[in-house]
This record gives C-alpha cells, structure tokens and sequence, in this order.
C-alpha cells in the first residue's frame, strides 16, 4: 500500500508542472509525500511489534515442551492425510505431534476406522508412537417394539441376536483385516504368493516354483469395546501347487486345496483363532505321465478335515504363537496330532515410510512323521499402501528343513532355500 501512494505521488508532478499553478501544486504534493511517508512508517513499527507482544509462534520454538519444525512439518503431513484420504478435518480429529510422539483425538465413525488410522500413521516416517484418544461415534439405537419382553436377561441369545449387537457396539459386515495374524513362517496359511526354490533331497538337487492362491475373507466382526479387539467369523480358501522347473514343461508336481471357516479372537496383546478345514491333495497330470526323481509306486488319496486352534501373544516387536492341529476324519490312516509354535517379528518402518522388516520362525512336529521337527524361517521386507492395512507386497528370503509339505510327500525329507513375492489383499 505505501508503495502505491508514493508512486501515485510522482506521476502529480508531471501534471502539476507543466500548468500555470506550478509553486501550489508543488506544495500539496509535499505535504501528501510526508503523509503518506508518516502512514507507512506507523504501519511499519506497528507490523514489527505484534509478534514481538505476542510471542513467537509454537511452531518456531524449540525449547523444552515445544514443538520443533519437524513435529509441526509431521503434524501438517498427517493432517493433510486424513483430509484428503478420509475426509477428516481438524474439527473432526485433531493431531498434535511432540518429539515423534503422535496423538490422535476426535471422533470417527467406527472402530474399524479408527484402526486404520493407528496402523497407518504408525507406519509414517518419523513417527515413534501413537497415542489414541479417539471416540467412536456410537450408532442411533434402534427403537425397541411395543410389547416385546421376550428378551430377558437370563436368556440365551439366538445367533442373529448375537449378530446384532447393542447400541454403542456396532456389528461390522465384511471386515478388513485381521484379528489373528495368519503365521508367517507356516506354507499352509491362505496368502497369495510366488516363490522359486532350490531343493535339496536324497534324490539329487532340484529347482521348484512354489505358489498360493488364496485368503481369509471376514464375514462378520463383533468388536469389544475397546477399539481392535472384537470376535470375527470368516471363510477361507486356498490351493498350493509346486512344479519341477528342471523338467522340460515345468511339470506340475502336486497341488493341495484347502477351504475352512477360521473363528478368531482378539483381546490387547493376546489373540487365537479356531479353524476347522479341509484339505486334499492331487498328483500333477505330468508327474503321473513321466518319469520324476524319486516318484511314488502309487498314488495316496490324502484328504482330510482337520481342527486347529493357535493361540498368540505380542510382545512389542516380537508375536509368540503355539497351538496344535486335530484329524478328526481321514481317507487315508494317518496320524492324528500335530504341534506348532513360533515367532513372529515386525520391525519399524525404515527408509520408505511403508517399509518395514518382517521375520519368521516356525516349527511343525505331526504324529505321522515320529514327531520329526520341521523348520520354516523366512525374512525379508513388507511395503504396504498407506491408504489401506490390508494390501501389502512382501519380498522374502526362506529356509526350510524337515518333511516335505505338500501332499502325499511328508515322507521325504527335504531342505530349501528360495526367494519369493507374497501379495496381501
């Protein structure tokens, strides 16, 4: 503004001058120069006192209780985030950010967003630890119909009942995600995957390809009151197939199908999931047409359904598991106990702010084989979309010593090692 005035202050002159009132338009020009220069030296020291009065700004200090550049720069990231993501403003959730700490305070509709918000801002660059203190909105209760009392409190609830839960707890229909992590070092857990192996047997040495198909897919979730706990009923499916790339069609070797229903629980630390599934095995075409090192005289309708129960407990980085599997029925005689147990590690995030380091170690022992322990370790690197926690690619490193694990071959003894690509959807 005062450099506006001063230059409509010099274009008065040139009118000013060449008319006959030269010594009186001269001075009323004087006296709106020093006006004006009066005016834009006033505005001047008026413009630099305000934040010396008030103070510098919070986001300027780095003293002791203050947030430094850094946290206000993480602060403005994850605000944008969830605006932009979510439809979140600062009205809704408000972020504050102190030393690589985040809190998260507001309201959002749902637990399972407010899940999704933990487990991404968790997974950001410079993000140390998350404090929750968000709300969940609770949904409108349902008006209960005139004359129904015949829902008293010592009564057994139907299932649909159960389904439908009270006001404040909201039963939520085709969930994502998970309550019980499927292990990682376990090739029997539904995941998509695509893996070349080096085998080693009494046969010679070999190059396999080792893929999955497959997922566990939530019906419903009944979530407790605190936000990531809950109950949650799903279904699961999967088929696990090898081929021999040494042969000149990369035969098909084996592939096993496997459908359940898993029931998974979650409560802070501890979680477990209950499974009842079934399984059964086919020889590739190729393997039963060609000669194959080390082929079976006959052929072994394995098939069989089978209950398992693992149970996990978190302990900061590190999830320890155990559990066990029962055949209950058989086509085939086999032995009907198995033990499992291990651990599973997931590290912060590193470089990429969706990258972080995952570990497995996993340990099998079935009746079938004398008791034989089976080892899986497998290691690598999990990228995961910051908009979702379900999607994810994982590239891993794998070792595996003990009976072999896919169909009718738990009688030969093997070990591998391969390099793999795991999907998450």
């Amino acid at each position: 503004m005062p450099d506006a005035l001063e230059n409509r202050s010099f274009r008065i002159p040139e009118i000013c001058w060449s008319g006959s009132g030269r010594a009186m338009c001269g001075g009323a020009i004087l006296r709106r120069s020093v006006s004006v220069a009066i005016l834009a030296w006033v505005l001047m020291v008026v413009t630099a006192a305000v934040p010396l009065i008030a103070g510098p700004p919070s986001s300027q200090l780095n003293g002791e209780g203050q947030p430094s550049p850094a946290d206000e720069h993480l602060r403005g990231f994850i605000e944008g985030w969830l605006l932009f993501a979510h439809g979140l403003d600062a009205h809704q959730v408000e972020v504050t950010v102190r030393d690589g700490e985040v809190t998260l305070t507001g309201s959002v509709p749902g637990v399972e967003l407010a899940d999704r918000l933990i487990a991404t801002v968790i997974s950001f660059a410079g993000v140390a630890r998350v404090v929750n203190r968000l709300d969940i909105i609770p949904p409108d209760p349902l008006p209960e119909a005139e004359g129904d009392s015949s829902k008293g409190p010592g009564r057994w609830q139907s299932w649909l009942e159960w389904a439908e839960t009270p006001p404040g707890r909201k039963t939520v229909h085709f969930p994502s995600g998970h309550l019980f992590f499927p292990p990682l070092a376990d090739q029997k857990q539904p995941r998509f995957h695509s893996t070349w192996q080096r085998y080693d047997s009494e046969h010679g040495y070999f190059n396999m390809a080792s893929v999955g198909f497959g997922m566990d897919f939530g019906l419903l979730r009944r979530p407790a009151r605190t936000e990531g706990d809950g109950v949650q009923l799903g279904i699961s499916g999967a088929v696990f197939s090898i081929f021999n790339l040494d042969a000149p069609s990369a035969d098909l070797i084996n592939s096993d199908y496997v459908v359940g229903f898993p029931l998974s629980w979650r409560e802070g630390k501890w979680s477990a999931r209950l499974r009842v599934f079934h399984q059964s095995s086919h020889l590739g075409d190729e393997y039963l047409l060609y000669p194959q090192p080390g082929k079976t005289e006959k052929r072994i309708n394995l098939s069989f359904e089978a209950l398992e129960l693992l149970v996990s407990r978190e302990i900061r980085y590190l999830r320890f598991y155990g559990g066990g599997t029962g055949i209950f029925h058989s086509d085939t005689p086999l032995g009907r106990q198995q033990l499992q147990w291990g651990v599973d590690f997931r590290g912060s995030p590193i470089g990429w702010r969706t990258a972080r380091v995952v570990a497995g170690l996993g340990f099998k022992s079935w009746e079938e084989t004398d008791w034989d322990l089976d080892l899986n370790l497998k290691a690598g690197l999990r990228f995961r979309s910051p908009n979702s926690d379900a999607h994810s690619i994982e590239l891993l490193l794998e070792y595996y010593d003990g009976h072999m694990p896919h169909g009718q071959f738990y009688d030969l003894t093997v070990d591998y090692f391969g390099v793999g690509i795991a999907y998450g959807f």
